[in-house]
């Protein structure tokens, strides 16, 4: 059969041939083979579906041969041949396991994020996988929230950049997705997901249109680098299921951000999950609305594929029923016009997969073996997580250690643990052919290096077992043989045989994720006996005390910070993560991370945003110090110049470390900033250039950061805005220089009463660029923008 040439006219052949329940089949992605999933009935029969053409796409198969027969059902025996997606959540990362996104997003370096995504296309076409479910381009200002590990951190700027070289690196520069090496990029979740109250995954959020433009960022630019598709979040905004959004869905992403790709639900989002809502009394209800919104796929509930041609039916006998301005199908009836208009957007999403071209893209065994797990992808990963190790503290120099000299003790449950390397969502790393820490530092040092387990990761053994749901036949959470008592005993005995004390504490994999909340972000309870002892045996005896902490989000770690010489939070790092952190503990590569979000002091001060709103009582105004330090304005009013805790009674407002935060093996000075000009006019260009000098006696590289204050507008103004940032690697001594360009673009910001009156303002007047090492530490350089 000679392969189609034009989209266009095969489509519309394809579409000729269909029946609606055909149609409504390429609406229909349900469980995968062999098995039902929550919110499904009964099992599903995918062979029999297929061949009725009832089904557009499945999460089905461990291994390529049955996507190949799967893949053949549907081309040779359904009724017109159309191939099928197959999808799954290859979270920055298929079968070689690198750092989790957040830890990732602390690199900075777009280049090393776009070659990981593009690893993880290349691993994942060879075994069949044609739709990614990622990236996630929530941000999230609530480390409570489990699902910050598949996150880029707390910028837009920084999580559209990232969005925009993932997309690209599924997708291809050039969008040509119809190559063995390159998958389709599913954005999610949209929208406000990353907001959730408290941080309770799933809960309500309520937030303004203007918040909810500036979290967009991250998704429109993903959509302007081409990406495939959408996925809806769970959430409700401001009482309304994203999932039955229309004004979301259709005015917003199809109209103002110009998305032409399918919007897909999450798994069950339409039934049960919009019944549960409150705003579906039924399944058929909950397909109506869902479908109405602009859904064009439904994962997992069927209730597209139940109710949509009944609907359709419906419409036609009794159309009065769809006219009224009040009730549940008050939007009109579902017509076959609309669900072939939903189809067809599906069949194209199959077209730029090259599956109407070759149906079994990729599904090559020799292939497969050639670009997984290879060498060079290990190297890639050792790479990344290297880079995405933030140090927060090194009193005395202690970093970084001789493998030469004196010997480490090496102590905590996270030592010698290769399952909670990977992360959240590593379906398919093999966690067997993960190097330990306590092995990575064994093969640079060998018998110099101590072991000690010294605690559980955590001692209630229902946790301990929720921890384990998703690694049950190889569980990583195991309560004992030894009692804590016993575990500390031996790690102060090991300790006292060493001469330096690497601590490795923090969360398992399942801490953080899907539905993992937690109502405190400090270190599990059961590993704090075995900090304080070795804090207050380090303090005594002299010995120089590190402490790595793993984990899934930020952490409050207020208390462990003042107990230790040296810091450093490492996200779950994937399969080379010991020998990544022996290199830089080491010296053989320098520690480049820096924050991509803050870390807070405590769980009491989330949600904590580095681009907060300026309020009208500044936080260094609002003091406590009234009787020996004020001063009056010039309307007579007492102004407080100094302030102690602020609003917050115990604690200052201010983080544990800011976002952009992390020092390296060296020390850097930033020049005076000079700038082209201070008066942009019209379309014109402004840089800002500063010199930046290594003063230490090592390499290293240095993020610089910048960030934009509007000082007056429509609306307020966040305190700062990041709008770019550059890494530069520099030899001791060395002094190069970083430039920042600024537009009218970069000054735009959103205002407006509602989601469809939401529009951009650029302003005339005074700005800030504000550029340093971090959010906090930062010099100043004032400008003026007109229009002419």
């Amino acid at each position: 059969m000679t392969a189609p040439t034009d989209m266009t006219t095969h489509l519309d052949a394809v579409l000729s041939r269909m029946t609606l329940a055909e149609k409504v089949g390429q609406l229909n992605y349900p469980s995968g083979a062999g098995g039902g999933i929550a919110g499904v009935a009964e099992a599903v029969d995918v062979p029999t579906m297929i061949r009725r053409g009832m089904i557009c796409g499945i999460s089905a198969g461990d291994d390529l041969a049955a996507r190949r027969e799967l893949q053949r059902l549907a081309v040779e025996e359904g009724p017109n041949g159309i191939p099928l997606f197959f999808g799954k959540d290859c979270i920055q990362r298929y079968k070689t396991g690198g750092p989790i996104p957040l830890a990732l997003s602390c690199t900075w370096d777009l280049d090393l994020i776009g070659r990981i995504a593009a690893m993880c296309a290349r691993e994942a076409r060879a075994d069949g996988i044609n739709l990614n479910w990622a990236p996630m381009l929530d941000i999230c200002h609530d480390a409570r929230w489990g699902r910050i590990a598949e996150g880029n951190g707390e910028f837009p700027y920084l999580g559209a950049r990232i969005a925009e070289v993932v997309v690209r690196a599924y997708q291809g520069a050039d969008g040509d997705m119809a190559r063995p090496d390159r998958f389709m990029a599913t954005l999610k979740h949209f929208m406000g997901y990353g907001l959730a109250r408290a941080g309770r995954d799933y809960a309500s959020v309520e937030a303004s249109p203007a918040t909810l433009a500036r979290i967009m960022e991250p998704f429109r630019a993903g959509i302007a680098a081409g990406a495939g598709a959408v996925m809806v979040a769970f959430n409700t905004i401001n009482d309304i299921p994203v999932t039955a959004h229309r004004t979301l869905l259709q005015d917003v992403l199809r109209k103002r951000l110009g998305f032409r790709g399918i919007i897909v639900t999450d798994f069950t989002a339409i039934d049960p999950e919009l019944i549960h809502h409150g705003v579906a009394e039924d399944s058929r209800a909950a397909a109506y609305l869902a479908f109405k919104a602009g859904v064009n796929v439904d994962l997992v509930s069927q209730a597209f594929l139940n109710h949509l041609p009944g609907l359709v039916a419906d419409g036609i006998e009794n159309p009065a029923a769809y006219t009224g301005p009040d009730g549940t199908y008050r939007f009109g009836p579902v017509t076959e016009a609309e669900i072939t208009d939903r189809a067809r957007q599906v069949l194209e999403a199959k077209w730029r997969l090259g599956l109407f071209h070759d149906p079994y893209i990729g599904m090559d065994e020799a292939l497969r073996e050639r670009v997984t797990y290879t060498a060079a992808n290990r190297a890639l990963v050792r790479e990344a997580a290297a880079k995405s190790l933030v140090l927060l503290k090194n009193d005395r120099d202690v970093l970084p250690l001789r493998p030469d000299r004196g010997r480490i003790a090496v102590i905590g449950p996270l030592a010698d643990d290769r399952i909670d390397m990977q992360g959240t969502w590593a379906i398919d790393v093999d966690p067997t052919k993960s190097v330990t820490i306590l092995e990575g530092l064994r093969a640079q040092a060998g018998e110099r290096i101590l072991h000690a387990k010294g605690c559980n990761i955590v001692d209630d053994p229902s946790l301990a077992a929720r921890l384990n749901m998703h690694n049950r036949s190889m569980p990583s959470v195991i309560i004992g043989p030894d009692t804590p008592e016993a575990m500390l005993r031996e790690a102060l005995e090991v300790a006292r045989s060493a001469d330096a004390i690497l601590l490795c504490l923090g969360e398992a994999k399942e801490h953080a994720g899907e539905s993992s909340t937690r109502a405190d972000i400090a270190l599990p309870a059961a590993q704090r006996p075995l900090f304080d002892s070795l804090s207050a045996f380090a303090r005594t005896s002299g010995k120089p005390l590190i402490l790595i902490a793993m984990a899934g989000r930020p952490l409050a770690l207020s208390h462990e910070v003042a107990g230790v010489d040296a810091l450093i939070w490492a996200g779950h790092l994937g399969n080379e993560a010991g020998n990544a952190i022996a290199e830089v503990l080491f010296g053989r590569v320098a520690p480049s991370g820096r924050l991509s979000q803050a870390l807070p002091r405590s769980v009491g001060q989330l949600p904590l945003r580095t681009e907060d709103l300026v309020t009208g009582r500044p936080i260094w105004g609002a003091g406590v110090e009234l009787a020996e330090d004020t001063a009056l304005d010039a309307k007579g009013r007492h102004w407080f110049r100094k302030f102690t805790t602020a609003c917050i009674l115990e604690e200052p407002m201010t983080p544990l470390f800011p976002a952009g935060f992390g020092l390296t093996y060296t020390s850097f000075r930033y020049g005076p900033l000079r700038a082209t000009s201070t008066h942009l006019r019209g379309a014109g260009e402004l840089t800002v250039t500063v010199e930046i000098a290594n003063t230490g006696p090592r390499a290293g590289t240095e993020v610089a950061q910048a960030y934009l204050h509007d000082l007056v507008g429509q609306t307020a103004r966040p305190r700062r805005q990041l709008v770019g940032f550059e890494r530069i690697t520099l030899a001791p001594g060395e002094t190069g220089t970083v430039a920042f360009r600024l537009t009218p673009d970069d000054l735009r910001y959103p205002v407006g009463d509602s989601l469809t009156d939401l529009r951009h303002a650029w302003e005339p007047g005074e700005f800030e660029l504000l550029i340093g090492a971090n959010a906090e530490d930062v010099a100043r350089l004032r400008f003026r923008w007109d229009r002419a």
